[in-house]
């Protein structure tokens, strides 16, 4: 079937006068710790100036049955339909640069139709550069720097090496579908994974947001100011340790999780640090637990911690 019929640009855009350096893709995946995804998408469209241009198809593309939308019931008629949406935005960075933005669910359907339709946006754009950017519930404490890791089509395009630590066989999100396509096609891309710590996936952290926006700027992306994101953090780091403070037990875990993690990053004289197949086996346990969660978009905004 025809791609190019999949995405449609806004009546008011003139495609033609669109041009920009870097895409930003927070598409839903199989998962997306500390809603980092939302967090990004929330601060970059409600703190620099965006407008939608365009959207894909997604009678097309979606499973309304298997992932139903919301809808609100109030008291004798249906209000407030929450229509699922992938949304291509225009943002306009501090220094009046523009750059776009993806936005929306993991497409249900006809994935390489999709990404076919979106490499041919990406050429229509200009676009030099695409960053793929999402959350991963990690073995990592919160009392520390969140790592953010990185892939590629092309691995030599990474400007922070930070990869995993292993090969690992998982069930594909359609971003991973969507590097391959792209850099087949000669474009570069990059993903960016923040790790959020596994005890706290289930809340909206805006640390591993920042993390996020943070790596973006090291890989060429836009450097956006991050003052209402760290506005944000700031309660939930306070109500984050109160609630550590309260249980031993969640001590005695965060302050196994932080002599792992600085053994990691140093030297540690005299100390044992964990080879990375021990890594990679606990990176794998995580990534095992999401193979029955395909299709679930939402977290539950309960703090796991407690």
């Amino acid at each position: 079937m025809d791609p190019t019929t999949l995405f449609n640009y806004e009546r008011h855009v003139d495609s033609r006068s669109l041009r920009g350096r870097t895409l930003l893709v927070t598409l839903g995946a199989f998962s997306d710790a500390g809603n980092a995804q939302d967090l990004v998408d929330d601060h970059l469209l409600n703190t620099l100036p965006s407008r939608v241009v365009g959207r894909l198809d997604m009678d097309q593309v979606y499973d309304y049955a298997g992932r139903r939308p919301e809808v609100t019931l109030e008291l004798d008629h249906f209000d407030d339909y929450q229509k699922p949406e992938i949304v291509l935005h225009e943002v306009t960075d501090p220094d009046g640069e523009p750059f776009f933005l993806l936005t929306g669910p993991e497409p249900s359907f006809q994935w390489e139709r999709v990404a076919h339709a979106l490499r041919i946006v990406v050429d229509q754009l200009g676009i030099e550069r695409t960053l793929l950017v999402q959350g991963f519930p990690a073995p990592v404490p919160h009392t520390r720097e969140l790592p953010v890791t990185r892939f590629a089509g092309d691995p030599d395009t990474i400007e922070v090496r930070r990869t995993m630590p292993g090969t690992f066989r998982l069930r594909a999100p359609f971003t991973s579908l969507l590097t391959l396509r792209l850099a087949d096609a000669g474009h570069d891309v990059v993903g960016l994974v923040v790790h959020v710590p596994q005890y706290l996936h289930e809340m909206s952290y805006p640390d591993a947001a920042i993390a996020l926006l943070q790596a973006i700027g090291q890989e060429k992306g836009p450097h956006v100011p991050m003052e209402a994101l760290e506005a944000q953090a700031g309660p939930v780091r306070e109500a984050v340790s109160a609630q550590v403070d309260a249980q031993e037990q969640l001590q005695e875990m965060v302050s196994g999780l932080e002599q792992r993690y600085d053994r990691m990053i140093t030297s540690g004289a005299g100390a044992e640090v964990p080879t990375a197949e021990d890594i990679a086996a606990e990176v794998e346990q995580y990534l095992a637990g999401f193979t029955g969660d395909e299709g679930s978009d939402e977290d539950s905004g309960e703090d796991s911690a407690q």
